[in-house]
């Protein structure tokens, strides 16, 4: 396998930090999750929502770059690094990215999305009135960017058990990679 860093994106609730600590277990690559450093950069917030909602879509975007950028220049083994749900609106991480490793979309269906996302309750991001509509357009918009600007495509398939989908995800990537 080539050993470059992976990155992991897909729309929200796609498995990305789950799937993205097993799969780098089982490739022997490290893991670490953007969301997890963008918050080491962003005290006092607590929470990634709580900065989002205090300083706005353009200064989360721009933390995001800067902490894969100062992660990326002290790193020298291959990582494989999950993004958060909205990468896909970042152009600017997109490029890194695009320059440091292999873009790998986790694909899933827009209904199997939709149940996992309403567990928790309707999201603010989702309009409340008919949060399948408003989840609808927004899958079609973040699966479209996704389909377009990823090196690697997995549909992954919705099996009970998070660790068979993780060995169908490990077998492709040793597959495509």
């Amino acid at each position: 396998m080539n050993m470059e860093h992976l990155y992991f994106c897909g729309i929200k609730h796609s498995g990305k930090s789950t799937l993205g600590r097993l799969a780098a277990q089982a490739l022997e690559y490290s893991w670490v999750d953007l969301d997890d450093l963008v918050l080491q950069d962003i005290a006092p917030c607590r929470s990634i929502r709580e900065f989002y909602q205090r300083a706005g879509k353009e200064s989360f975007m721009e933390e995001e770059v800067q902490a894969l950028r100062t992660f990326l220049s002290t790193r020298k083994t291959p990582y494989i690094i999950s993004l958060g749900g909205g990468a896909s609106d970042n152009q600017a991480l997109i490029e890194l990215i695009k320059e440091s490793g292999k873009l790998v979309y986790l694909e899933v269906e827009e209904p199997v999305l939709l149940e996992r996302i309403l567990k928790g309750g309707i999201p603010p991001f989702l309009d409340h009135s008919d949060p399948q509509s408003s989840f609808a357009s927004l899958y079609e918009r973040r699966h479209a960017r996704y389909s377009n600007i990823c090196d690697i495509m997995v549909r992954l398939p919705n099996y009970p058990d998070v660790r068979d989908t993780a060995r169908f995800l490990v077998d492709t990537l040793k597959i495509e990679v």
